[in-house]
Protein backbone atom coordinates (compact mmCIF):
# COMPACT_ATOMS: atom_id res chain seq x y z
CA UNK A 1 0.00 0.00 0.00
CA UNK A 2 1.51 3.51 -1.07
CA UNK A 3 -0.92 5.63 0.57
CA UNK A 4 -0.21 6.51 4.39
CA UNK A 5 -2.27 4.69 7.13
CA UNK A 6 -3.91 7.63 8.95
CA UNK A 7 -3.08 8.72 12.59
CA UNK A 8 -4.85 8.98 15.33
CA UNK A 9 -3.35 9.74 18.77
CA UNK A 10 -5.75 8.51 21.67
CA UNK A 11 -5.63 10.47 24.78
CA UNK A 12 -8.15 9.88 26.68
CA UNK A 13 -9.75 6.46 28.55
CA UNK A 14 -13.17 6.31 27.32
CA UNK A 15 -11.92 6.53 23.82
CA UNK A 16 -9.18 3.87 24.27
CA UNK A 17 -12.35 1.79 25.70
CA UNK A 18 -14.10 3.03 22.59
CA UNK A 19 -11.38 0.87 20.01
CA UNK A 20 -11.10 -2.48 22.46
CA UNK A 21 -12.70 -5.02 20.31
CA UNK A 22 -10.63 -3.55 17.34
CA UNK A 23 -7.40 -3.60 19.83
CA UNK A 24 -8.23 -7.26 20.20
CA UNK A 25 -8.89 -8.05 16.70
CA UNK A 26 -5.49 -6.44 15.99
CA UNK A 27 -3.67 -8.89 18.35
CA UNK A 28 -5.08 -12.01 17.37
CA UNK A 29 -4.09 -11.40 13.46
CA UNK A 30 -0.51 -10.18 14.44
CA UNK A 31 2.58 -12.45 14.10
CA UNK A 32 4.24 -10.00 16.89
CA UNK A 33 1.48 -10.12 19.25
CA UNK A 34 2.93 -10.73 23.20
CA UNK A 35 1.06 -10.72 26.31
CA UNK A 36 2.18 -7.15 27.17
CA UNK A 37 0.03 -5.96 23.76
CA UNK A 38 -2.83 -7.05 24.28
CA UNK A 39 -5.44 -4.63 25.61
CA UNK A 40 -6.30 -6.66 28.97
CA UNK A 41 -2.69 -6.32 29.90
CA UNK A 42 -2.39 -2.94 29.24
CA UNK A 43 -6.10 -1.50 30.55
CA UNK A 44 -5.22 -3.45 33.76
CA UNK A 45 -1.56 -1.76 34.32
CA UNK A 46 -3.37 1.88 33.54
CA UNK A 47 -6.24 1.32 35.93
CA UNK A 48 -3.76 0.25 38.81
CA UNK A 49 -0.64 2.04 38.07
CA UNK A 50 -1.93 4.85 36.15
CA UNK A 51 -3.08 6.86 39.09
CA UNK A 52 0.25 7.15 40.42
CA UNK A 53 2.85 7.29 37.29
CA UNK A 54 0.63 8.45 34.16
CA UNK A 55 -0.24 12.48 35.50
CA UNK A 56 1.12 13.29 31.80
CA UNK A 57 -1.96 11.55 30.41
CA UNK A 58 -2.34 8.27 27.58
CA UNK A 59 -0.69 8.90 24.26
CA UNK A 60 -1.83 5.86 22.49
CA UNK A 61 -0.94 6.05 18.51
CA UNK A 62 -3.33 3.93 16.68
CA UNK A 63 -2.91 4.10 12.60
CA UNK A 64 -6.30 3.20 10.69
CA UNK A 65 -7.31 2.32 7.09
CA UNK A 66 -10.86 3.61 6.68
CA UNK A 67 -12.48 2.09 9.53
CA UNK A 68 -9.48 -0.78 9.96
CA UNK A 69 -6.98 -0.51 12.90
CA UNK A 70 -4.11 -1.16 11.27
CA UNK A 71 -1.42 -1.13 13.92
CA UNK A 72 -0.96 0.50 17.70
CA UNK A 73 1.95 1.77 20.26
CA UNK A 74 0.71 1.87 23.64
CA UNK A 75 2.43 5.08 25.17
CA UNK A 76 1.85 7.50 27.92
CA UNK A 77 3.42 10.55 29.61
CA UNK A 78 5.00 10.28 32.80
CA UNK A 79 6.12 13.16 34.67
CA UNK A 80 8.59 13.62 36.99
CA UNK A 81 8.60 16.92 39.29
CA UNK A 82 5.85 19.28 39.94
CA UNK A 83 5.20 22.32 38.28
CA UNK A 84 5.71 23.85 34.71
CA UNK A 85 9.63 22.30 34.92
CA UNK A 86 8.59 18.43 35.70
CA UNK A 87 10.65 16.53 33.59
CA UNK A 88 8.02 14.72 31.05
CA UNK A 89 8.94 10.88 29.79
CA UNK A 90 7.15 9.24 26.77
CA UNK A 91 7.53 5.75 27.39
CA UNK A 92 5.36 2.37 26.43
CA UNK A 93 2.50 1.59 29.04
CA UNK A 94 3.50 -1.04 32.02
CA UNK A 95 7.15 0.75 32.13
CA UNK A 96 8.40 3.24 34.03
CA UNK A 97 7.52 2.06 37.73
CA UNK A 98 9.46 2.49 40.67
CA UNK A 99 11.94 -0.94 40.73
CA UNK A 100 10.28 -2.35 44.13
CA UNK A 101 6.82 -2.84 42.19
CA UNK A 102 7.52 -2.83 38.06
CA UNK A 103 5.59 -5.11 36.43
CA UNK A 104 8.89 -5.65 33.65
CA UNK A 105 6.51 -6.61 30.16
CA UNK A 106 9.21 -8.17 27.83
CA UNK A 107 8.17 -7.82 23.91
CA UNK A 108 6.50 -4.51 23.87
CA UNK A 109 5.94 -2.88 20.31
CA UNK A 110 4.45 -1.44 17.61
CA UNK A 111 1.38 -3.98 17.86
CA UNK A 112 1.06 -4.27 13.51
CA UNK A 113 -0.61 -6.00 10.58
CA UNK A 114 1.81 -7.43 8.06
CA UNK A 115 2.57 -5.34 5.68
CA UNK A 116 2.00 -2.27 6.95
CA UNK A 117 5.48 -2.66 9.46
CA UNK A 118 7.28 0.20 7.60
CA UNK A 119 4.72 2.57 6.50
CA UNK A 120 3.07 2.82 10.20
CA UNK A 121 6.75 2.67 11.97
CA UNK A 122 7.98 5.66 10.40
CA UNK A 123 4.55 7.46 10.59
CA UNK A 124 5.16 6.56 14.43
CA UNK A 125 8.23 8.05 14.30
CA UNK A 126 7.04 11.67 12.73
CA UNK A 127 4.16 11.11 14.96
CA UNK A 128 6.22 10.91 18.16
CA UNK A 129 8.43 13.94 16.71
CA UNK A 130 5.52 16.44 16.64
CA UNK A 131 4.93 15.07 20.51
CA UNK A 132 5.23 17.76 23.43
CA UNK A 133 8.38 15.48 25.66
CA UNK A 134 11.63 16.01 27.14
CA UNK A 135 12.86 12.16 27.26
CA UNK A 136 12.02 9.10 25.68
CA UNK A 137 12.18 5.87 27.00
CA UNK A 138 10.76 2.41 25.12
CA UNK A 139 11.91 -0.61 26.45
CA UNK A 140 11.91 -3.71 26.08
CA UNK A 141 11.20 -3.98 22.11
CA UNK A 142 12.53 -6.98 20.16
CA UNK A 143 16.06 -6.09 18.33
CA UNK A 144 14.19 -7.08 15.28
CA UNK A 145 11.33 -4.73 15.53
CA UNK A 146 9.98 -2.37 12.87
CA UNK A 147 10.25 0.52 15.01
CA UNK A 148 13.89 -0.14 15.31
CA UNK A 149 14.57 -0.35 11.83
CA UNK A 150 12.50 2.42 11.60
CA UNK A 151 14.85 4.09 13.68
CA UNK A 152 18.23 3.75 12.30
CA UNK A 153 17.92 6.43 9.97
CA UNK A 154 17.00 8.91 12.52
CA UNK A 155 20.53 9.70 14.91
CA UNK A 156 18.20 11.40 17.38
CA UNK A 157 16.85 7.86 18.61
CA UNK A 158 19.59 5.89 20.69
CA UNK A 159 19.48 1.87 20.40
CA UNK A 160 20.85 -0.24 23.69
CA UNK A 161 20.68 -3.58 24.57
CA UNK A 162 18.57 -4.56 27.09
CA UNK A 163 19.67 -8.31 27.12
CA UNK A 164 17.81 -11.58 26.20
CA UNK A 165 15.16 -13.83 26.64
CA UNK A 166 16.39 -17.83 26.40
CA UNK A 167 13.72 -19.69 24.68
CA UNK A 168 12.80 -23.57 24.42
CA UNK A 169 11.66 -24.93 20.65
CA UNK A 170 8.80 -27.07 21.24
CA UNK A 171 7.50 -27.22 17.79
CA UNK A 172 8.38 -31.01 17.22
CA UNK A 173 7.31 -32.16 20.44
CA UNK A 174 8.60 -32.92 23.89
CA UNK A 175 11.30 -35.68 23.18
CA UNK A 176 12.46 -33.57 19.89
CA UNK A 177 13.35 -31.31 22.74
CA UNK A 178 14.95 -33.26 24.99
CA UNK A 179 17.10 -34.91 22.19
CA UNK A 180 17.95 -31.48 21.28
CA UNK A 181 19.62 -30.76 24.80
CA UNK A 182 23.44 -31.80 25.64
CA UNK A 183 23.74 -35.31 26.75
CA UNK A 184 24.79 -34.00 30.48
CA UNK A 185 21.84 -31.95 30.59
CA UNK A 186 19.50 -34.18 28.37
CA UNK A 187 20.36 -37.00 31.24
CA UNK A 188 19.92 -34.89 33.96
CA UNK A 189 16.44 -33.68 33.09
CA UNK A 190 15.08 -37.08 32.21
CA UNK A 191 16.49 -37.90 35.97
CA UNK A 192 14.75 -35.21 37.43
CA UNK A 193 11.54 -36.11 35.83
CA UNK A 194 11.66 -39.89 36.93
CA UNK A 195 12.33 -38.44 40.22
CA UNK A 196 9.96 -36.60 40.75
CA UNK A 197 7.31 -38.95 39.38
CA UNK A 198 9.28 -41.48 41.98
CA UNK A 199 8.18 -39.06 44.35
CA UNK A 200 5.04 -39.44 43.72
CA UNK A 201 5.07 -35.36 42.78
CA UNK A 202 2.53 -34.03 40.15
CA UNK A 203 2.32 -31.16 38.32
CA UNK A 204 -1.38 -29.61 38.47
CA UNK A 205 -2.69 -27.07 36.39
CA UNK A 206 -5.05 -25.08 37.75
CA UNK A 207 -8.71 -24.66 35.98
CA UNK A 208 -11.21 -21.26 37.07
CA UNK A 209 -11.72 -22.46 40.69
CA UNK A 210 -8.36 -23.42 41.45
CA UNK A 211 -6.78 -20.02 40.56
CA UNK A 212 -6.98 -18.08 43.44
CA UNK A 213 -5.69 -20.88 45.87
CA UNK A 214 -2.63 -21.40 43.36
CA UNK A 215 -1.63 -17.96 42.93
CA UNK A 216 -1.74 -18.08 46.57
CA UNK A 217 1.09 -20.81 46.04
CA UNK A 218 2.99 -18.30 43.65
CA UNK A 219 3.14 -15.41 46.06
CA UNK A 220 3.89 -17.63 49.28
CA UNK A 221 6.50 -19.60 47.68
CA UNK A 222 7.98 -16.38 45.76
CA UNK A 223 7.93 -14.64 49.26
CA UNK A 224 9.70 -16.99 51.05
CA UNK A 225 12.42 -17.79 49.47
CA UNK A 226 13.41 -14.12 48.87
CA UNK A 227 12.28 -12.78 52.71
CA UNK A 228 14.88 -15.50 53.59
CA UNK A 229 17.48 -13.77 51.59
CA UNK A 230 16.81 -10.37 53.63
CA UNK A 231 14.64 -8.99 50.71
CA UNK A 232 10.85 -7.69 49.99
CA UNK A 233 9.88 -9.90 47.15
CA UNK A 234 7.53 -8.49 44.35
CA UNK A 235 4.57 -9.17 45.73
CA UNK A 236 5.47 -7.26 48.65
CA UNK A 237 4.57 -4.13 46.72
CA UNK A 238 0.37 -3.72 46.77
CA UNK A 239 -0.25 -2.44 43.39
CA UNK A 240 2.34 -5.45 41.99
CA UNK A 241 -0.11 -7.64 43.76
CA UNK A 242 -3.42 -5.92 42.31
CA UNK A 243 -2.32 -5.81 38.96
CA UNK A 244 -1.60 -9.66 38.75
CA UNK A 245 -4.67 -10.01 40.79
CA UNK A 246 -6.97 -7.86 38.00
CA UNK A 247 -5.71 -9.75 34.99
CA UNK A 248 -6.70 -13.04 37.10
CA UNK A 249 -10.08 -11.70 36.93
CA UNK A 250 -9.82 -11.03 33.36
CA UNK A 251 -8.30 -13.78 32.03
CA UNK A 252 -9.51 -17.33 32.76
CA UNK A 253 -7.05 -20.20 33.42
CA UNK A 254 -5.41 -21.92 30.71
CA UNK A 255 -6.61 -20.54 27.55
CA UNK A 256 -4.15 -17.29 28.66
CA UNK A 257 -3.00 -17.81 31.74
CA UNK A 258 -1.19 -20.66 33.39
CA UNK A 259 -1.15 -21.29 36.92
CA UNK A 260 1.01 -24.43 37.49
CA UNK A 261 2.23 -26.06 40.80
CA UNK A 262 4.03 -29.44 41.25
CA UNK A 263 2.66 -30.92 43.92
CA UNK A 264 3.84 -33.81 46.61
CA UNK A 265 1.00 -34.95 49.24
CA UNK A 266 -0.64 -32.10 48.63
CA UNK A 267 1.76 -29.43 49.37
CA UNK A 268 3.06 -27.01 46.18
CA UNK A 269 6.90 -27.38 45.62
CA UNK A 270 7.10 -25.26 42.96
CA UNK A 271 4.61 -22.91 41.60
CA UNK A 272 4.75 -21.27 37.91
CA UNK A 273 2.89 -18.37 36.21
CA UNK A 274 2.74 -17.56 33.08
CA UNK A 275 0.72 -16.43 29.68
CA UNK A 276 0.13 -18.08 26.45
CA UNK A 277 -0.13 -16.07 23.04
CA UNK A 278 0.20 -16.49 19.91
CA UNK A 279 1.62 -20.56 20.64
CA UNK A 280 3.95 -19.13 22.60
CA UNK A 281 4.22 -19.35 26.61
CA UNK A 282 6.14 -17.25 28.72
CA UNK A 283 7.10 -17.91 31.96
CA UNK A 284 6.38 -14.89 34.15
CA UNK A 285 6.83 -15.48 37.44
CA UNK A 286 7.86 -18.76 39.67
CA UNK A 287 8.42 -19.92 43.33
CA UNK A 288 10.19 -22.69 44.53
CA UNK A 289 10.32 -24.32 48.14
CA UNK A 290 11.62 -27.14 49.81
CA UNK A 291 10.85 -30.55 48.16
CA UNK A 292 11.19 -32.54 51.20
CA UNK A 293 10.15 -36.52 51.63
CA UNK A 294 11.21 -36.63 47.90
CA UNK A 295 14.09 -37.44 45.74
CA UNK A 296 14.74 -34.61 43.57
CA UNK A 297 17.55 -32.30 43.45
CA UNK A 298 16.04 -29.67 41.40
CA UNK A 299 12.26 -29.37 41.59
CA UNK A 300 12.43 -26.12 39.76
CA UNK A 301 13.95 -27.81 37.05
CA UNK A 302 11.53 -30.74 37.19
CA UNK A 303 8.35 -28.24 37.32
CA UNK A 304 9.67 -26.75 34.12
CA UNK A 305 10.22 -29.68 32.25
CA UNK A 306 6.71 -31.05 33.26
CA UNK A 307 4.76 -28.29 32.34
CA UNK A 308 6.92 -27.96 28.69
CA UNK A 309 5.78 -31.13 28.10
CA UNK A 310 2.38 -30.60 28.87
CA UNK A 311 2.67 -27.61 26.62
CA UNK A 312 3.68 -29.10 24.05
CA UNK A 313 1.08 -32.03 23.74
CA UNK A 314 -1.71 -28.85 23.68
CA UNK A 315 0.40 -27.18 20.86
CA UNK A 316 2.28 -24.44 22.16
CA UNK A 317 5.45 -24.02 20.06
CA UNK A 318 8.23 -21.73 21.98
CA UNK A 319 8.66 -21.67 26.12
CA UNK A 320 10.18 -18.31 26.58
CA UNK A 321 12.22 -17.86 30.31
CA UNK A 322 12.14 -14.45 29.76
CA UNK A 323 14.74 -11.61 29.92
CA UNK A 324 17.77 -12.84 32.26
CA UNK A 325 20.65 -14.74 31.86
CA UNK A 326 21.28 -17.86 33.80
CA UNK A 327 22.95 -21.14 33.40
CA UNK A 328 19.52 -22.76 34.13
CA UNK A 329 18.22 -21.05 31.86
CA UNK A 330 21.07 -22.02 29.07
CA UNK A 331 20.93 -25.18 29.93
CA UNK A 332 17.11 -25.96 29.10
CA UNK A 333 17.33 -23.27 25.89
CA UNK A 334 18.25 -22.84 22.30
CA UNK A 335 17.37 -19.84 21.29
CA UNK A 336 17.71 -16.22 22.51
CA UNK A 337 16.17 -13.50 21.22
CA UNK A 338 17.35 -10.15 22.13
CA UNK A 339 15.84 -6.83 23.72
CA UNK A 340 16.81 -3.31 23.28
CA UNK A 341 15.84 0.25 24.28
CA UNK A 342 14.71 2.88 22.13
CA UNK A 343 15.70 6.48 23.62
CA UNK A 344 16.26 9.90 22.86
CA UNK A 345 16.68 13.37 24.85
CA UNK A 346 15.56 16.99 24.04
CA UNK A 347 18.02 19.59 25.26
CA UNK A 348 15.95 22.42 27.04
CA UNK A 349 16.07 23.77 30.32
CA UNK A 350 13.66 21.51 32.10
CA UNK A 351 16.70 18.12 31.23
CA UNK A 352 19.08 20.88 32.35
CA UNK A 353 17.77 20.41 35.45
CA UNK A 354 17.23 17.43 35.89
CA UNK A 355 20.53 16.52 35.28
CA UNK A 356 21.71 19.35 37.58
CA UNK A 357 19.50 17.42 40.23
CA UNK A 358 20.65 14.24 39.19
CA UNK A 359 24.34 15.18 39.76
CA UNK A 360 23.60 17.34 42.77
CA UNK A 361 22.31 13.52 44.62
CA UNK A 362 25.09 12.11 43.51
CA UNK A 363 27.62 14.58 44.65
CA UNK A 364 25.56 14.75 48.06
CA UNK A 365 25.52 10.74 48.83
CA UNK A 366 29.60 10.68 47.56
CA UNK A 367 29.95 14.04 50.24
CA UNK A 368 28.18 11.71 53.13
CA UNK A 369 29.42 8.67 52.19
CA UNK A 370 32.90 10.30 52.55
CA UNK A 371 32.12 12.36 55.61
CA UNK A 372 30.72 8.88 57.38
CA UNK A 373 33.85 7.19 56.60
CA UNK A 374 36.24 9.90 58.31
CA UNK A 375 33.97 10.27 61.27
CA UNK A 376 34.47 6.65 61.38
CA UNK A 377 38.15 6.59 60.90
CA UNK A 378 38.48 9.01 63.63
CA UNK A 379 36.30 7.54 66.45
CA UNK A 380 38.49 4.26 65.80
CA UNK A 381 41.59 6.41 66.68
CA UNK A 382 40.44 8.40 69.57
CA UNK A 383 39.25 4.76 71.04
Amino acid sequence: MNAAPTLRVIQDVAAWDAIREDWQALHRACPNASTPLDFVWLRCWWEVYGPAYGAGGLRIVTFWRGTHLVAVAPLYLQLEGRGPLAMRYLRFLSTGEAEFEETCPDYLDLLCLPGEEAACASAFWEAVDRMEWDALELLDLPSGSPLRTAAEGRGWIRASSRGSCPIARLEAGFEAYLDGLSSKTRMRARQEMRKAAQSGAALELAGPEEVASSFADLVRLHQARWEAEGKPGCFAAPRFTRFHERLLQEWSAPERVVLARLAHEGRAIVALYGFVTAGKFDLYQLGVGAADGTSMHSPGMAANLLLMERLARDGVARYDFLRGDSAFKRSLTGELTELVMLAATRLNLRVLLARGRHFGGRLRRRLQRAWQGRGGREGRTSA
